[in-house]
């Protein structure tokens, strides 16, 4: 009987030898019916000495392929199979080979990669790993929870082919696949850094040389500047070309020696928009760099370590600019000054994200942004005031119509909030716009009913702060209210306002443009004497004198005295510590404490003999005229008429009706307290006490009166917390009770 067991054994020998070699003569790419993939030598053969490499040389499955490998189905392809490398590599089977000769596990699993190496390799890791590397291959290669080693060995294959081997039609669907990996398991910041950086490399390669890549803050640190970058910036600056400001941007945005801060980052479209506005006024012809002596050389290497691959082919004559400093210096600080300026804006973004393109927001974007052809909310109003404002350089409206234009609340009764005005304030500083009356700058809060005298302020803030500015406020607002004290106010008067407000020394043009729209807005609302008296009581006696002065001037201006205006002239001579009697006697003698006698009938002059100085007494010198100043008055006094009149223009014109724009109401750092008086309070939190002249450096730098500041922060204490938060009787500082409750109340 043993010779049939050996006919049969040879039987079975050849038999199943047939069924062998279709399989290994099965090209891998081949689209055909699943295959399974197994060695070509048993492993208990012994191999002959001196032998050529016996096994499957690797090759590549397609995409779209299927293998069967130790018994699992792995659909999509995109992986090596075989036994050893392809002729002429190493010895060393690369990383991502897939050997089917190898065991492996049926039963034991290896998900979270423990017992792989930090490089691993297919043919060096355990059974068990295998095992779940080919269940994963064939799960879709998608499990959000399987060990990051795992994805690498995928990885290993995916760069091999693409670099090493340079299969261009393979090109998009690998770049693809790489794509889709990095969205799985991007949060693995190895891989994340292997992947954008194959990633990179590749679309050099896709690149074309002349196009500009896209300028956005990296997505991870750089360690060196992206290839297109470098290829792009060098092939400008090896033909001469200056670079423009997006050119500029993406240098900075593009360098290792650049950390860029979270405003940059958060906000990069309007750093972008702003930079492009102070690149274009600063390098009005862009920048010229001399291109350096090296040569681009850019290689790519492998996440696996096996191998390293030149890319820098279409660019070998290219100068390799990513180790010069100096552009990157020369623009350090252009890109630190628009960073800072959108820190106010970028914390507001960070805190309601809601808020982008309100014009809550808009409201704290440099003023630069208006210039800039990016979107911007406050557009839409300052189109609507620029076009009622074309020709003449003021305008009124009611200040409701202001606010609801805005989307600011409008108060049905009662005063309107400091925080409302001051937000108001800020939107119209945006645009250019000066408006009367504004607190901030110490004048009585408009009231709901009343009218807002709108100007144009390029100049900036004033100091209000000022003596001569002070004084002639003053001034301004005692002949404003003694013009309207009988209910109606004519030309006459209004001409001593002009001439009062020209006749105060020391104001600029844009303290002098301030306070005709102060006067007008005075003399178009509601006349309030109390507020005004009582700040008047407390004036020295010379300065009390001259308001006496000016106010009977302004009465006495249309030749006539009504009854209102002889009431009102005796409350304001009360509240200047004046007898009621001076009231009188100035009204009669035209002009308040003047002690000349009142004329009884004209002087007239008679001829004779010249009467000769006393002895003694020197005979003055005619004094020398300064006509170099006295033409800077008149051209300065003629520049103001000009922007005079336009103020006090006629009572028909009509009204500004800006176009509605729906905002959002946002929350600040303080509830109900606007950013401005926020950030002056946060300064406050952060930095302790403070002196005066600190503190009112802060409140300027934040385009605030100081004394303002307090009251409006104190305000919102009362509402808040019941009393004061703000201590200025000497230093200024948070009551230190309220240190705790107040930084509750701060919103990061």
């Amino acid at each position: 009987m043993w010779w049939l067991l050996i006919i049969a054994g040879v039987a079975l020998f050849f038999f199943f030898n047939g069924r062998k070699k279709p399989a290994a003569s099965q090209n891998l790419s081949s689209a055909a019916a699943p295959r399974t993939v197994t060695p070509t030598q048993s492993k208990g053969a012994t191999p002959p000495r001196k032998q050529a490499p016996k096994g499957r040389p690797m090759e590549w499955v397609p995409k779209g392929d299927t293998v069967i490998i130790q018994g699992v189905r792995i659909d999509g392809g995109m992986i090596y199979v075989g036994e050893r490398n392809r002729p002429g590599d190493s010895d060393r089977p690369q990383n991502a080979l897939v050997n089917p000769s190898l065991s492996a596990s049926g039963t034991a699993r290896d998900p979270g990669g423990d017992s792989m190496p930090y490089w691993p390799s297919y043919s060096e890791i355990e059974p068990r790993a295998r095992r779940t590397y080919l269940e994963w291959l064939a799960s879709g290669r998608n499990d959000p929870e399987i060990g990051i080693g795992y994805v690498f060995l995928y990885f290993y294959g995916l760069e091999y082919r693409l670099f090493f081997e340079q299969a261009d039609a393979e090109f998009n669907e690998i770049l693809a696949e790489v794509k889709r990996l990095l969205s799985i398991y991007g949060g693995n910041n190895s891989f994340r850094s292997y992947a954008e950086r194959l990633l990179e490399a590749a679309g050099f390669l896709a690149t074309k040389l002349d196009q500009r890549p896209p300028v956005e803050p990296p997505r991870s640190s750089l360690f060196e500047m992206p290839y297109d970058v470098r290829a792009y910036l060098g092939r400008k600056i090896l033909d001469g070309e200056n670079l423009d400001a997006d050119d500029a941007l993406l240098w900075m945005v593009s360098s290792p020696a650049v950390q860029l801060r979270t405003p940059a980052i958060r906000c990069f479209d309007e750093l972008r928009a702003l930079w492009n506005v102070r690149f274009g006024k600063r390098f009005p012809n862009g920048i010229k760099v001399k291109p350096p002596k090296k040569k681009l050389s850019l290689d790519y290497r492998a996440a696996s370590g096996r191998f390293n691959a030149s890319i820098s082919g279409k660019g070998d004559d290219l100068p390799d600019i990513g180790a010069l400093t100096a552009p990157v210096n020369k623009l350090n600080g252009l890109l630190a000054e628009c960073t800072s300026e959108l820190d106010v804006y970028s914390r507001l973004i960070g805190r309601s994200p809601e808020a982008k393109g309100t014009i809550d927001a808009a409201a704290l974007l440099p003023a630069d942004l208006m210039d800039a052809p990016s979107a911007n909310p406050l557009k839409e109003i300052a189109s609507a005031i620029a076009a009622r404002l074309s020709e003449k350089k003021s305008g009124w409206m009611p200040v409701k119509s202001l606010l609801e234009s805005i989307e600011l609340e409008v108060p049905t009764t009662g005063k309107i909030p400091a925080a409302t005005l001051n937000k108001l304030g800020a939107v119209l500083d945006k645009l250019g716009l000066g408006f009367e009356p504004d607190r901030r700058l110490g004048s009585m809060p408009p009231a709901p009913d009343d009218i807002i005298v709108l100007f144009e302020a390029k100049g900036g803030v004033i100091d209000a702060d000022s003596d001569p500015y002070r004084a002639a406020k003053t001034v301004t607002e005692i002949c404003a209210l003694a013009a309207g004290a009988d209910g109606e106010i004519a030309q006459e008067e209004i001409e001593h306002i002009k001439s009062e407000i020209l006749s105060v020394p020391g104001l600029s043009v844009d303290e002098r443009q301030r306070l005709f729209a102060y006067a007008k807005a005075l003399c178009r609302n509601a006349p309030r004497h109390q507020p005004i008296l009582r700040k008047l009581s407390k004036a020295d006696e010379t300065t009390r004198k001259t308001i006496a002065r000016s106010a009977v001037d302004a009465v006495l201006a249309d030749g006539r005295v009504e009854a209102a205006e002889v009431k009102y002239i005796e409350q304001l001579f009360r509240s200047l510590g004046f007898p009621a009697e001076d009231a009188y006697a100035s009204l009669h003698r035209g002009a308040a404490g003047s002690d000349e006698p009142i004329a009884v009938r004209p002087a007239t002059p008679e001829s004779g003999a010249r009467v000769p100085p006393p002895p003694g007494m020197a005979i003055e010198k005619p004094t020398a005229i300064d006509r170099q100043k006295i033409e800077r008055i008149t051209k300065e006094t003629a520049q103001v008429a000009g922007l005079l009149s336009e103020i006090f223009a006629s009572e028909d014109e009509e009204i500004i009706q800006p176009r509605s724009r729906a905002a959002d109401n946002i929350s600040l750092r303080f509830e109900g307290l606007d950013s401005q008086h926020g950030e002056l309070l946060s300064f406050l939190l952060e930095k302790g006490e403070q002196s005066r002249l600190t503190f009112e450096s802060e409140a300027r730098r934040l385009q605030l009166l100081p004394d303002g500041a307090i009251e409006t922060i104190n305000e919102w204490g009362f509402d808040v917390v019941g009393e004061p938060v703000l201590d200025a009787a000497d230093n200024i500082c948070i009551v230190s009770d309220l240190v705790e409750e107040i930084q509750t109340l701060e919103k990061r």
